[in-house]
């Protein structure tokens, strides 16, 4: 599997939001500041690496964002998207019963990989399913582990009212650390979330969130096929 995770809270594997990156390879663990409203760095599950030619993915990053602060906005916010919107074009499909969060997160899946000339993600209620035993796993759990299975899958957990759109948001902020490098066994660990976002070769993406006894959101998307090979560029 190729995997990369994150931790929100507005607790994150990299934010507090924590997300986690599982694979066969190692995985790596983010902690990036959350983009916006909190100063608190947030953490990203490192990303998944296959090696070739087994073209096994590499362990992942885990990303958790840090709590963020309470806010008094409307939830109106830029993040939630009215549920009535139309997907555009590129947007990808495979479900008609997305939510307005989540699809923002495919979009924004979407947007990036244009951005890069990548073909759009559809999503996938097979992998989404899969996803949800996981996210409630982690629930659990409490911390951040990728699920070392056969996906590609990036990991985030943390606080707000839009888990999935927070989480690839998290995921994708990591595009400031690639500079277009082929993938190696270590330097995907600052980057791995990303680079599973955008991966020419996967063309699928299933996401699920589970809440903890505190309110924090664990995140789990699952990618087929898995990026991040080793000696591999993503585009």
């Amino acid at each position: 599997m190729h995997f990369s995770s994150f931790i929100v809270v507005t607790e994150y594997e990299y934010v507090t939001h924590y997300v986690t990156a599982g694979g066969n390879a190692p995985q790596a663990t983010y902690v990036p500041e959350q983009p916006a409203a909190a100063p608190v760095q947030e953490q990203q599950p490192a990303p998944v690496v296959v090696k070739k030619p087994k073209k096994n993915p590499a362990p992942q990053p885990t990303y958790v964002a840090a709590p963020e602060p309470e806010k008094e906005e409307p939830a109106t916010t830029q993040e939630e998207a009215p549920a009535a919107t139309q997907p555009s074009s590129d947007s990808g499909s495979g479900s008609s019963n997305l939510d307005a969060d989540q699809q923002k997160a495919l979009d924004l899946h979407n947007e990036a990989r244009k951005a890069v000339g990548n073909e759009p993600l559809s999503w996938d209620d097979s992998l989404a399913s899969g996803a949800q035993e996981w996210a409630d796993h982690l629930a659990q759990l409490g911390s951040l582990e990728h699920s070392q299975g056969e996906d590609g899958e990036n990991l985030y957990m943390g606080s707000g009212s839009n888990p999935y759109s927070a989480a690839v948001e998290a995921f994708l902020s990591e595009k400031s650390q690639y500079n277009g490098e082929a993938i190696s066994g270590s330097n995907y660990m600052s980057f791995g979330h990303y680079t599973q976002c955008v991966w020419k070769t996967t063309t699928k993406v299933g996401m699920a969130v589970a809440k903890d006894s505190s309110g924090a959101s664990w995140v789990v998307a699952r990618y087929q096929k898995p990026g991040n090979m080793i000696g591999d560029k993503p585009y």
